[in-house]
């Protein structure tokens, strides 16, 4: 299935603004009109329209009644820099504990986690599935025991995907009880467990917390503002120090809400295949604000490139975090995949793949997750808002177009780890860059979600912690 073509617009302008063709300090910073680019590429009106809409809707264009489409100002979404040296390190288990109980304390406001499926309440949708599946003979079901998981569950989620245009055959789904199994079953798969790994830096902290269970040996390579600078850092990385495994979020790195192109994951293919990588990916697609979620690595893997992708996937972010389940898509890993699960893990709940196999099969888990994009989105633009009312520029602020996060940079010589001091006698608590490396390197960073229910409490908490930023940076005490 091809790409939507109005989103094939989308990326070729943001591509444009990114390079500097289009400047909004110069006259080339206008647009060509609905029409004139409708004729220039052959393509409807309609077309060019929902692709302005989108890019407007997005923030990288204005338009002006009478005058026509603008590029907009981005000066603040320029990507931090990261710098780039390699860290090696031994990955020991020591974590911001503070941060973590912070999470289950009642009377705290927890910013620094993220739960983007109870932006909407689906209690009422999780019983009436459960009660569905129970009453067609349960011990039947406690019965079945297949290695991959149902068929039907497997090939609901391909038909998913199939709607953003990524091809997979059942055969390749493996179902597992969640994320972190998945990463664990992938990291087995890869034959990485006891060796050198290397992750992209601001590290995902769910790879993070996972490798550090393992004492693993992890060679971290910093983000760069070009993936081209990236993958020859790679390659530095590589030559100094050999690895098997790397481990990427090419959709809404956690925490800095980037998204790979298409032609940057197709590089890093090519890159992986060259020096013999497995490729793992934690997929998080699903939370794209727009209309056409972002493509996977491991949908881009023809028969005539050979490369060995393992995509995790799970229904943690959009159904409920107390779904265990989730799903391995396997690109020439299938086999080694099928073993590891065979071998270091435990059935899902054959129930609870039914449960979700009918909800996708109805089309209501369609429903559901275009709802939550919309409300994540809703939440994203309310935050900005409340924290740009208070805040100045310098205070960078991340501006995603999908995912659960908002990603802070304080100036130079502040730290956010004392802003977290400061924060949690606010009853509130946010996510110190530090959780973000093995080598608690971004200490001027830190990261809080939008992805919560909203109320009057999380308003205020959202008002109170732009405050408390505010205070700190002037040199007062909240």
């Amino acid at each position: 299935m091809a790409k939507f073509k109005y989103q094939k617009i989308v990326d070729e302008i943001i591509r444009a603004i990114e390079s500097g063709i289009f400047s909004n300090k110069l006259c080339c910073n206008k647009l060509e009109s609905v029409r004139r680019y409708a004729k220039d590429k052959g393509v409807g009106v309609s077309t060019v329209t929902q692709a302005y809409y989108e890019l407007e809707r997005l923030g990288w264009i204005y338009s002006e009644p009478k005058r026509g489409y603008f590029i907009a100002s981005r000066e603040m979404l320029k990507q931090p820099d990261y710098g780039s040296n390699i860290n090696r390190i031994h990955g020991q288990l020591e974590l911001a504990n503070a941060v973590q109980y912070s999470f289950n304390d009642p009377d705290i406001l927890p910013l620094s986690c993220t739960a983007p499926c109870t932006v909407i309440d689906q209690e009422l949708l999780l019983n009436r599935l459960h009660k569905q599946v129970l009453k067609h003979r349960p011990y039947k079901l406690l019965m079945q025991d297949p290695i991959w998981g149902i068929p039907e569950l497997r090939f609901e989620i391909c038909r998913h995907l199939l709607r953003s245009g990524q091809v997979f055959l059942k055969e390749q789904v493996l179902i597992t009880n969640g994320r972190q199994e998945g990463l664990l079953l992938a990291l087995s798969a890869a034959k990485a467990i006891g060796k050198a790994v290397a992750v992209e830096s601001p590290v995902s902290f769910y790879f993070q917390a996972i490798l550090k269970q393992f004492n693993a040996d992890v060679i971290e390579v910093p983000m760069q503002g070009s993936y081209a600078d990236e993958l020859v850092l790679l390659s530095k990385a590589h030559k100094e120090q050999c690895f098997d495994t790397y481990l990427v979020n090419p959709n809404f790195a956690d925490p800095t809400g980037r998204v790979l192109s298409v032609e940057d994951k197709n590089a890093l293919i090519e890159w992986a295949s060259e020096h013999d990588v497995t490729l793992i990916e934690y997929d998080r697609g699903e939370l794209y604000f727009g209309l056409a979620r972002p493509v996977t690595i491991a949908s881009l893997v023809t028969q005539s490139r050979s490369c060995r992708v393992i995509s995790i996937g799970d229904f943690y972010d959009t159904i409920s975090p107390t779904i265990s389940l989730g799903y391995l898509i396997c690109s020439d890993t299938f086999t080694a995949c099928q073993y590891a699960k065979q071998t270091i893990a435990e059935e899902p709940s054959i129930a609870l793949q039914h449960m979700v196999s009918n909800l996708m099969s109805s089309g209501e888990y369609l429903t559901l997750t275009g709802k939550l994009r919309a409300q994540m989105n809703t939440h994203y633009l309310k935050m900005k808002s409340l924290m740009s009312s208070v805040l100045d520029d310098s205070v960078y602020m991340s501006q995603p177009t999908g995912g659960p996060c908002i990603w802070l940079k304080l100036p130079d010589e502040f730290s956010s780890e004392e802003l977290w001091d400061r924060v949690i006698q606010e009853k509130l608590s946010i996510a110190p860059g530090a959780m973000f490396s093995f080598t608690s390197n971004y200490s001027c960073y830190f990261r809080i979600t939008f992805a919560l229910p909203w109320n009057e409490k999380m308003e205020s908490g959202v008002i109170r912690l732009a405050k408390v930023i505010k205070d700190y940076l002037e040199g007062n005490t909240s």
